[in-house]
């Protein structure tokens, strides 16, 4: 099927997101809105013109069509998977046949860790059994007619988790902050585990300044599920964006653990590495960047992290001999023997990860001339290049213009076109904007999302050139 349309999934009901608890909030305090991701139905942006094969088909006059062999790979990859999907799901009904029980399809897990230990909520369409009239039993003659059928009463469904978060956003947008916050408060009274519930709240202590609030919402999303590290990145995307000593310093605990526990996710080491440069300690990112760096990872499971590992333990190699100008022979040794690649120009790169397993997300990059890259064409011609496509989950996916900010297509537009929600009913993910000065000097702009719908492109904003100045961005001290 064709690469740009959306396709249809088995979904998980959204019942199946982690159960966990919030805190309550104090006072609020208006203060501007955070950079928000809601993701809404979009219009699929233009592709490249169909490309004339020079063979005509079946000998005939009028000549056929080739598609760039980039798309139709990555066609043919999809399509492999959803047919494993579907085989997977045909499988487990055709083995129920014969049993004298209600045979229902769902998703195949494609991932242990992402379905461990998820509760199914009360109530949920997914947690009732079905129920249906008796069969009918052919009778002999004169017997008497069949009693009619019980009619069959079903619980009222669940209230939506996308309604209740369209509500929160649409209230925080405007600027109703207290309508805001009893809508989430409401929502966590009734389903206190819940993860968008407790990301809601986090929504509202940010836009009203109230940073604790924040925190203990994001924070609770790690206590829940501690063993689960694709939570923990999650819960730690969040708390970076709060800001402030003690956020910065939960988000490197989740790390941590992360890494502990999913070393061969690459996003773990960087998530570690970028948090320990934001608070200063040089030596340890680098250290902590190594460590993925020089690990080796499935063939195919992460295309492109090769480079974009490297590159970001250039990156921290400049900032550790800024700050410790004496051992500068001693990192770059320790770069070389890395096989580090060095970066001593100026640079901003969009890095896009996403904590949904066996995914295929596009990230779309609109520089403000008209150009459009995206997997089928990597490069701007005002500059700047996407490195690889990931289709296997997680990413991450890396577009990177060089030179400084004068020589830039300004205003940026970035999307990401995901595909799946996944298992939980919901995805997730970060973009993270590094702008290098090529002197060590690092500053960070971090923008969580939460998507609800499948097929969706998700907008993550623009990015200007004041925006490096205005935004405030964290810095790597």
């Amino acid at each position: 099927m064709a690469k740009d349309l959306a396709r249809s999934r088995p979904r998980a009901a959204h019942n199946a997101a982690p159960q966990m608890e919030a805190p309550s909030k104090g006072s609020v305090a208006a203060r501007p809105v955070a950079p928000v991701v809601v993701a809404e139905p979009a219009p699929r942006p233009a592709e490249p013109a169909p490309v004339a094969s020079s063979r005509a088909i079946g000998g005939g006059a009028a000549a056929g069509e080739a598609r760039p062999r980039a798309i139709a790979q990555k066609e043919a990859k999809r399509g492999s998977l959803d047919d494993l999907l579907s085989s997977a799901s045909r499988s487990r009904v055709a083995a129920s046949k014969g049993r004298n029980a209600v045979v229902k399809s769902e998703p195949m897990a494609t991932s242990p860790d992402l379905l461990e230990g998820l509760p199914v909520r009360p109530g949920s369409l997914d947690a009732r059994p079905l129920r249906r009239a008796p069969v009918g039993i052919a009778r002999g003659p004169g017997a008497p007619p069949p009693p009619a059928p019980t009619p069959v009463q079903l619980p009222a469904p669940a209230p939506s988790p996308q309604g209740d978060l369209d509500a929160v956003m649409a209230l925080i947008h405007r600027r109703d902050l207290a309508g805001a916050l009893a809508r989430a408060r409401a929502w966590r009274d009734r389903d206190a585990g819940d993860v968008l519930a407790l990301v809601a709240l986090g929504e509202c202590g940010e836009a009203a300044g109230d940073l604790g609030l924040a925190a203990r919402a994001y924070g609770s999303l790690i206590d829940l599920y501690p063993g689960r590290a694709d939570m923990r990145r999650f819960a730690g995307e969040r708390l970076e964006r709060v800001r402030g000593a003690a956020a910065l310093a939960l988000a490197i605990d989740t790390y941590r653990k992360a890494v502990e526990q999913r070393p061969d996710h690459p996003a773990s080491h960087r998530l570690l590495a970028y948090a320990l440069a934001k608070q200063g300690r040089a030596r340890e990112a680098f250290e902590a960047m190594i460590a993925g760096a020089t690990r080796r990872y499935p063939d195919g499971r992460f295309a492109g992290v090769d480079r974009i590992l490297r590159e970001d333990l250039g990156l921290l190699a400049q900032v550790w001999m800024r700050v410790e100008p004496a051992r500068a022979a001693e990192i770059q040794g320790r770069l070389a023997r890395a096989h580090g690649i060095a970066e001593s120009e100026p640079s901003v790169r969009f890095v896009l990860n996403w904590e949904t397993d066996a995914n295929d997300v596009d990230f779309h990059i609109h520089d403000g001339k008209g150009g459009h890259a995206y997997y089928g064409s990597r490069r701007l011609a005002s500059g700047g290049e996407l490195y690889a496509d990931v289709t296997t989950g997680y990413g991450p996916e890396c577009f990177t213009i060089r030179g400084p900010a004068a020589g830039r297509a300004f205003p940026y537009r970035l999307q990401a076109h995901y595909y799946s929600r996944g298992p939980m009913g919901y995805g997730m993910g970060k973009l993270q904007i590094i702008e290098h000065d090529g002197q060590g000097h690092l500053r960070f702009d971090e923008r969580p999302f939460v998507i609800m719908q499948d097929g969706a492109f998700v907008n993550l904003g623009t990015v200007s050139g004041a925006d490096v100045a205005a935004r405030g961005m964290a810095i790597a001290r």
